[in-house]
């Protein structure tokens, strides 16, 4: 009874994430000044942006995630990003309108 239920539970887990990583444009993570390019092609701007914050602030940890939702990118910061940061990346984010590009159909 217990590993079927711990099996269905693994399974559900591993979905919820494939789920998640699909709806995922891109993701950054920041440790300190350096910024890395985990997933996909952030744009340029953002990454210049996000390593000016983290260079001035020095001490940042965490990840920057684009999520799909529909035709736009959504951010999703980390929690360990201060919140002042946090609002700093979506005000610019906000500012720069991105959508992500259509599918051709070929």
């Amino acid at each position: 009874m217990f590993s079927t239920l711990a099996a269905t539970s693994a399974l559900l887990f591993a979905l919820l994430y494939l789920l998640r990583r699909r709806q995922e444009s891109f993701c950054i993570t920041i440790r300190d000044a350096h910024l890395r390019v985990i997933r996909g092609q952030p744009p340029s701007n953002l990454l210049t942006h996000c390593h000016q914050m983290a260079t001035d602030a020095r001490s940042l940890k965490g990840t920057i995630r684009g999520m799909r939702r529909g035709s736009q990118v959504v951010l999703m910061c980390s929690r360990s990003i201060p919140a002042s940061y946090r609002q700093d990346i979506h005000l610019f984010w906000q500012k720069q309108t991105y959508s992500h590009p259509k599918k051709s159909s070929k």
